[in-house]
């Protein structure tokens, strides 16, 4: 009823930013001020910049609208924003914000926390974050031919959107992955559009295959990934002491029951972020809600980052999707309690994935994606240089901390999917599935033989069946790939190539009552095109 008059559009009157009658006649804030956003009230940031604000409190809607000038910068400065309730909106997916928007937060590791949430932060109770940079195609790619030790250019294998005096990342393909190189785009050449050659601003330092090898009716490709790094959305922590402290900007987002919450994040860029050694303090955390269907991690990219990427923690059906991590201390995608099912990663790049000494143990030995719950779905992801583990399925006999609950079994849960994955110049191992995977019709309960059933003898809690299909992975430190207890697990389609220890090892998988552990049409290399001299 009334979309006909108004077409389905929805209107908002909204309060000006520069005008003083949003602020009472007033002057409007100033450096350290409080500013408090009534429910009911649209307040539209129209100003290039504002003061370093204390804190900015959400309960009506907080709207930045773009410039009609692309290049036009605004620039939001504060401690803390804290939606509770309200909304935050920075563009739309119909309409993305498309002008620059620099973000910046501050605080220090003294300063007060909010409850929860701590500091330098978006922080979200119930409500909306909606942040929608100008999308970009690609977020990631990979090179075309190999590029060499002094060269100042690079090939493409397809056509991007990407833009002169850009950044970008090129991913390692030997055994360290600090051969990962960031660059500046200094030219494109489009005469080839679906083969462009971009000019970097330095020569390389390390060279960057990229190639197609076949042996017999079967071939192996490896190339080096190259990610964008820049979007016209900036989200930081301050530049005068995140670096030196290691204490950049968060947003974290958390309610108290499923659908009650919306976050939608593309197309930004993350600089400057994580708080080191503290639990709870990551770029991007959706914290215990429960179902997210409407909610997703888009085609962002998260550079220097000193405490993860993107933390998955109590969550159900959160899509991350195209987007690109570099340079992060700790695991890069984290799935923390071994609650957590369904969520959705597709088309992500991790590249240079460190250790942190006061986090978890388990990154003291970091992977690019730390799986403690199988019953996700992992497709089409590249890991390229974890000081460890490229894909790790840490899997638990029960959930921990807030999530604990000892009637859900994630080491002997199905596994949701895993196809397509690439691991590569990582310093263990590609894939590492430890400690159990023994995947049942019942996980909370055991597996029984009934010799007495000679066509069924496990009719009483049948195995089921984890396929890992399509999986590349060459350059790593020990292992292509590497697993401890196994039941019905099968390795379908595996490529591996010049890993120092082995292509593919079982650990543990004798036990007829424990499943069929399979390893199915892989391409094993001891040395490839791309073996060190």
């Amino acid at each position: 009823m009334g979309n006909v008059a108004t077409q389905g559009l929805v209107f908002r009157y909204v309060n000006y930013w520069s005008d003083t009658i949003t602020w009472g006649g007033e002057y409007a804030p100033i450096e350290g001020d409080m500013v408090v956003i009534p429910k009911g009230l649209n307040l539209l940031v129209n100003v290039d910049s504002t003061p370093i604000l204390s804190a900015v409190l959400v309960e009506g809607s907080l709207i930045f609208p773009s410039n009609p000038d692309p290049n036009h910068v605004r620039t939001f400065d504060a401690h803390y924003v804290f939606i509770r309730g309200g909304m935050m909106e920075v563009g739309t997916e119909d309409f993305p914000y498309t002008s620059k928007l620099i973000i910046t937060m501050h605080s220090s590791r003294d300063s007060p926390e909010l409850p929860i949430f701590g500091n330098k932060c978006i922080a979200m109770y119930n409500g909306v974050l909606d942040i929608h940079g100008v999308p970009r195609n690609p977020t990631w790619t990979m090179l075309e031919t190999t590029s060499d030790i002094g060269s100042k250019t690079i090939t493409l294998m397809r056509d991007v959107d990407w833009k002169v005096g850009e950044r970008i990342v090129i991913a390692p393909t030997g055994y360290r992955n600090t051969e990962a190189e960031e660059k500046a785009i200094l030219a494109i050449d489009r005469t080839d559009p679906q083969k462009p050659i971009i000019t970097l601003d330095t020569p390389l330092e390390f060279k960057h295959y990229a190639g197609v090898q076949y042996f017999g009716d079967d071939f192996i490709e490896m190339r080096a990934e190259v990610g964008l790094l820049t979007r016209n959305i900036l989200y930081r922590g301050d530049p005068e002491t995140s670096s030196l402290k290691e204490y950049g900007a968060q947003i974290m987002v958390h309610a108290d029951g499923s659908e009650s919450l919306i976050a939608r994040i593309e197309y930004a860029e993350f600089f400057d972020v994580g708080q080191a050694f503290q639990l709870g303090r990551y770029p991007i955390h959706f914290h215990l809600i429960g179902v997210v269907h409407n909610s997703y991690i888009r085609g962002n990219a998260i550079h220097q980052s000193y405490n993860r990427g993107c933390t998955i923690h109590g969550v159900h059906y959160l899509r991350l999707i195209g987007n690109v991590a570099y340079n992060v201390k700790g695991h890069t995608f984290f799935i923390e309690d071994a609650a957590e099912t369904r969520n959705y990663l597709e088309n992500n790049l991790a590249i240079l994935t460190k250790k942190s000494w006061s986090l978890l143990n388990s990154d003291q030995s970091p992977a690019c994606f730390w799986i403690t719950h199988p019953n996700n779905i992992f497709r089409g992801n590249h890991a390229a240089g974890a000081d460890n583990y490229g894909f790790w399925f840490d899997t638990k006999p029960n959930p921990t901390g807030p999530s604990f609950d000892p009637t859900i079994c994630p080491e002997n849960e199905p596994l949701g999917e895993f196809t397509n994955n690439v691991a590569h110049s990582n310093g263990r191992y590609g894939l590492r599935l430890f400690h159990n995977l023994v995947p049942r019709t019942y996980p909370c309960q055991p597996i029984v033989y009934d010799a007495n059933n000679a066509t069924d003898p496990y009719w009483k809690n049948p195995p089921i069946t984890a396929r890992f299909q399509n999986f590349t992975s060459f350059k790593n430190g020990r292992n292509g790939a590497i697993a401890l207890m196994m039941g019905d697990v099968r390795f379908e389609n595996f490529k591996v190539a010049d890993n120092i220890l082995a292509g593919i090892e079982f650990e543990m998988t004798d036990s007829y009552v424990m499943g069929y552990t399979q390893v199915n049409g892989a391409l094993v290399i001891g040395r490839s095109d791309n073996a060190d001299e």
